[in-house]
């Protein structure tokens, strides 16, 4: 698999979103109302194109660990932001001091600075903790996503090909199948998203991406 590094470049169609990746992994900047730039999901080894990349549009203020699985790159942008408040969802909390020994505040001040339009996504029926952020932009409604969904592996950039569930989520992220789909199902169909940026392959945009987002549960 390919390592390469790419810069964060703007997510089309959405005002103050920034992607980059290094092979199949994908972090996400988000912009707040205070001007900064939260990280969702950082990347071991993107710490040094985040500083570079994102320095003429604003400082990194927040780093969000999504989930307790992603912790890789949680030390390196700590130290390469000193200054970033490292937070987390609080279900995700226990296993990620354990696994990293780091301090994580909970999700407050992250929620309280997000621009207009935008809100974090509370899960149900995971036990991974994991949080989405959604987007309603003035292209529709964009979701954020971990390790719930993932992009196909062989784009890298926007496709509108099929989303895919990632091969460990069922076993590893779901505690409560029945709660999950049918939690998604209203969620999805409410707010029916057309853009995907998950944290693994390529974003996904598709007019009736929410109906694709439940039959791969449902199937």
């Amino acid at each position: 698999m390919s390592k390469s590094l790419a810069a964060f470049t703007p997510l089309p169609g959405f005002d103050g979103l920034y992607s980059a990746r290094k092979g199949d992994l994908r972090c996400t900047a988000i912009r707040l109302r205070s001007g900064g730039l939260c990280l969702y999901s950082p990347v071991a080894g993107l710490e040094n194109v985040a500083l570079q990349s994102l320095a003429d549009i604003g400082p990194v203020t927040h780093l969000l660990a999504p989930n307790h699985y992603h912790n890789k790159g949680l030390a390196a942008h700590r130290d390469a932001f000193p200054y970033a408040t490292l937070s987390c969802p609080a279900a995700a909390q226990p296993r990620l001091i354990k696994q990293t020994g780091l301090d994580f505040a909970d999700l407050s001040a992250l929620t309280s600075d997000l621009p207009e339009r935008t809100q974090i996504i509370d899960t149900q029926g995971l036990k991974t903790g994991e949080v989405w952020i959604e987007v309603d932009g003035n292209y529709g409604c964009l979701w954020i996503v971990t390790d719930a969904f993932r992009g196909p592996k062989s784009d890298n950039g926007l496709t509108d090909g099929q989303p895919e569930l990632l091969g460990t989520f069922p076993k590893f992220g779901i505690a409560d199948r029945q709660a999950y789909v049918a939690w998604l199902s209203e969620t999805a169909a409410t707010s029916k998203p057309t853009t995907l940026v998950p944290c693994h392959g390529a974003v996904v945009s598709r007019a009736n991406l929410h109906v694709d987002l439940i039959g791969l549960l449902r199937g």
